[in-house]
């Protein structure tokens, strides 16, 4: 069995975290997105990636993670030279017949052993769908029993609440549909329009899944995976630690007297913790950080990040090499309750999310006092000046004085 996943994509929604890393690099709960969609395909013949933004970054990835986790699996990597849609990228498949994946979706491992076993029924195209509050922000699929109808990109006011959740099997009729199409208003090849063209089923379902396509989509999906973590401490524990089931700290990490951590909470290697942190539930700290007598809540904080003295970050993404300044704190949650917008591509769009920190860009430091306010994004390689309030979003390369 042979699977092609898409990963080429540039991630432009996700910036400043996909400045330096392709989306499928981005960390939920300790692992790569694409490092759960390897997981999921371990028992594949091979595996081909469709690759393009960061391509050298990705390819060596994939290749020390299926080294590190002993996977025997074939792979090959396909260069898309023009990003220009999903349907061009699936027509640079080596594959008659294969498994197809978004590389940017998170889901649980049932969904592939689903999708096999209802192509093995019909062997013709698959096409997997999930109920949506809010189909109108995905492809929108109609279908009569599980027979596929058809389906619509986004469209308003849909009356079919079920997402294409970008997880196929795919015979050569979808390779022959995809000559047939054209650019779509987009100026990119549609894989809606070609599967419009093709005889399909439609597997409904019901465990979870997420489309990566905002930092809350990142943070709501590390509270799931987090609910499953293992408690396990290979760390260096000092005497009036107290700590609350799950936790997993890793090799050559010391966590310090007087600090609390309640779970769950992951602790990479190499980190210093305390004197006298306070880290909560579903935070993920990475390798080589310093959370020094601060506190830290709901956030995922990527490697050889400092947060050192008297800082609180909360519901928040901090990229690696950041430096918060004593006294730096994220501010997340409205003063009247409200769900809080975050501005994307110069566009406020709803979190849904009644608490949102921050998301902070890979070698950005804050000065003494920062206060940063709720949903806001700074970008990579900033400097805050000591005392300013980041009520705005502060783009790369800036000095905030």
């Amino acid at each position: 069995m042979e699977a092609l996943v898409l990963a080429a994509g540039l991630g432009t929604r996700l910036r400043p975290l996909t400045n330096s890393r392709p989306k499928p690099l981005i960390n939920i709960g300790g692992k790569t997105v694409i490092g759960y969609i390897i997981d999921s395909l371990k028992d594949f013949d091979e595996i081909s990636f469709i690759v393009n933004y960061e391509r050298e970054k990705l390819e060596e990835y994939i290749k020390e993670y299926l080294k590190l986790n002993d996977y025997n699996v074939k792979t090959r990597f396909i260069e898309q030279k023009e990003v220009n849609g999903t349907a061009s990228a699936i027509s640079l498949s080596p594959y008659d017949e294969f498994l197809c994946i978004n590389g940017d979706i998170f889901f649980e491992h049932s969904l592939i052993s689903k999708v096999l076993e209802l192509y093995s029924k019909y062997r013709t195209n698959i096409i997997s769908v999930k109920k949506v509050d809010d189909p109108e922000n995905y492809g929108v699929v109609y279908k009569k029993g599980n027979d596929f109808l058809k389906i619509h990109e986004k469209e308003k006011n849909p009356s079919s609440n079920l997402a294409n959740m970008g997880v196929y099997f795919f015979t050569e009729e979808i390779l022959d549909a995809i000559g047939k199409i054209k650019r779509s208003q987009r100026d990119e090849y549609e894989i809606t329009d070609a599967l419009n063209l093709c005889k399909a089923k439609v597997l409904e379902y019901n465990g979870f899944w997420s489309d990566i396509g905002y930092f809350w989509d990142i943070l709501n999906t590390n509270d799931f995976v987090m609910k499953k973590l293992e408690h396990k401490i290979l760390g260096n524990i000092e005497k009036n630690v107290k700590i609350v089931p799950p936790v997993f700290i890793e090799e050559n990490t010391v966590v310090r007297e007087g600090s609390y951590i309640t779970g769950p909470v992951k602790i990479g290697k190499d980190c210093k913790i305390g004197p006298n942190s306070f880290i909560r539930g579903n935070t993920v700290i990475g390798n080589k950080c310093h959370i020094g007598m601060s506190e830290v809540k709901n956030s995922i904080i990527y490697n050889k990040t400092n947060i050192p003295h008297f800082n609180y970050v909360g519901d928040s993404i901090i990229d690696e090499n950041c430096n918060l300044g004593a006294g730096t704190m994220v501010a997340n949650l409205r003063f009247d309750d409200k769900s809080i917008s975050v501005e994307v591509k110069n566009k406020k769009i709803d979190s849904q999310r009644r608490k949102m920190g921050c998301i902070m860009g890979n070698n950005t430091k804050t000065g003494i006092n920062v206060t940063i306010y709720p949903g806001r994004i700074i970008g990579s390689s900033c400097f805050i000046y000591p005392g300013k309030v980041v009520d705005k979003n502060v783009p790369d390369n800036t000095v905030l004085r």
